[in-house]
């Protein structure tokens, strides 16, 4: 069986119109001032709009300095379906010489042979596990190499609306809560959730404390903060009913039960976009939600009078100091509050990374780029510029001090904690989301009971992973 036949039978989407003879239809477009007598590194990357210009910018510093140094020229292409993409192209021969993907492709590529590994190339740079967050390190492991390195990281936390515990803050007290800080329990979350649910002179609900379906990004790994895990490595089977996995979903469902699915579901019928001033948690739908460091970017781009409570004057602000700079903004960030008494700082801690295809014509040149990108100064030039925290150990003062979003010490933190996680080291993880996901859906709509629908999602994958890892090991005898 070949690589590009190993994808498809796992369900790893491609367009077969994509693959011609083994001739990629599409490539890195020629540039006009591409350098002469140079090595040309092709770069293709998801970001699109301002990141992906923020990028370039990274891209052009290389290009001017150390590559102008070594003989290296990055090309940097911009593109959609970067995943599917860079499969095909591995597959037919032609991959670009670096990738830029999510975390949850590390596993998965690597589990069939896409990836070429970086750890000798890492540590002749000085990379190595002392160098990273303990957190990002693993997630760019698998099955005991190195198959990539953060581009960047983020860290998901508790964002509250200060504004709207403000004009609560009788209700919250009478409660017995404390409208000057965020909860610090996930029973605490609950209580501040059902002091501020506002619902209107029909009974319609106009504004929620909180809903776990918003955004809903991160639903799939909501038992991380109930101390649970999904997959058991030893064991290699999934354990999904577990108690603390079965309680997660059990959450979920009980805001459904405690609004109404159908009060809850109109509701949500008619929340804006993330990326737009309708965005519910910047015009005051929802109170508090699960969000990255970024969310800072997109209420600045959006409703940056959110980041303007105290003065307009966003020059000043940023000489201030940090404690009186978040006095500037209607809104807080705090450690998303575990379930489990006596654990804090739970985090999940997804990333951006960047990778070399399994074939890639210009290996040891590749890496230059990417270990230029983790030196400390451009890693926080990029993160700063896209609004998020470095998974880098060390981290300057000026990182700290005069970064965009002024709770980034919050974000730091969590992904420092010994209770930082990534996704499993699943190499169908990306189809095990999707099934978290279908039954998170089925809880919420009151469709399904939690164990039910986990016992049902359970058998699925189950199934699956010991069809992939029986071919995993026919390969290997073949070989």
């Amino acid at each position: 069986m070949n690589l590009y036949t190993h994808y498809l039978k796992f369900g790893i989407s491609a367009s077969l119109g994509l693959l011609a003879a083994g001739v990629l239809l599409f490539g890195p477009r020629p540039e006009a001032n591409r350098p002469k007598n140079r090595v040309v590194v092709t770069y293709w990357e998801k970001w699109t709009n301002k990141e992906a210009a923020q990028m370039k910018q990274i891209v052009n510093d290389f290009n001017n300095s150390v590559g102008a140094r070594k003989g290296i020229y990055v090309e940097y292409l911009s593109m959609s379906n970067i995943n599917q993409k860079t499969l095909v192209s591995t597959a037919g021969g032609v991959p670009p010489d670096i990738a830029g993907v999510w975390d949850t492709q590390v596993p998965q590529f690597a589990a069939i042979d896409a990836l070429e590994p970086l750890e000798d190339m890492a540590k002749a740079h000085g990379i190595t596990s002392d160098y990273y967050k303990s957190v990002y390190w693993r997630g760019c492991s698998y099955n005991g190499h190195l198959w990539g390195l953060v581009s960047t990281p983020g860290v998901v936390a508790l964002h509250y609306n200060k504004r709207i515990f403000k004009e609560n803050a009788a209700l919250l007290r009478a409660a017995g809560l404390d409208p000057n800080r965020p909860p610090r329990t996930l029973d605490e979350l609950d209580r501040y959730a059902k002091v501020l649910d506002k619902f209107d002179a029909d009974k319609h609900l106009v504004r929620t404390g909180y809903l776990p379906m918003e955004p809903g990004w991160y639903l799939a790994l909501t038992t991380y903060w109930f101390g649970g895990d999904l997959f058991d490595q030893k064991t290699q089977k999934f354990t999904l009913l577990s108690p603390p996995v079965i309680k997660a979903y059990e959450w979920v469902r009980s805001y459904s039960l405690k609004l109404g699915k159908a009060s809850m579901s109109e509701f949500r019928s008619g929340l804006g976009g993330m990326d737009s001033p309708q965005n519910p948690f910047m015009v005051g739908q929802l109170a508090m939600e699960q969000q990255g460091p970024w969310l800072a970017n997109y209420i600045e781009n959006n409703r940056p009078s959110l980041n303007r409570w105290i003065t307009d004057d966003k020059k000043a602000e940023m000489s201030w100091p940090i404690e009186k700079r978040r006095t500037n903004y209607e809104w807080g960030a705090a450690p998303f509050p575990s379930a489990v008494e006596g654990v804090q700082n739970v985090a999940h801690c997804p990333f951006d990374v960047m990778i070399i295809p399994r074939g890639a014509r210009h290996v040891k040149e590749a890496f230059e780029f990417i270990a230029y990108v983790n030196e400390q100064g451009p890693m926080e030039k990029l993160c700063m510029m896209h609004c998020k925290n470095s998974p880098l150990r060390k981290v300057s003062d000026n990182f700290r001090l005069h970064h965009p979003n002024p709770y980034i010490d919050v974000f730091e933190k969590l992904a420092s904690s010994p209770h930082a996680q990534t996704v499993p080291r699943l190499a169908l993880w990306p189809e095990v989301a999707d099934e978290l996901n279908n039954v998170a859906q089925r809880v919420y709509l009151l469709e399904a009971k939690p164990e039910d629908a986990l016992r049902e999602a359970q058998t699925r994958l189950q199934q699956k992973y010991d069809s992939f890892r029986a071919l995993q090991q026919g390969r290997a005898k073949s070989e």
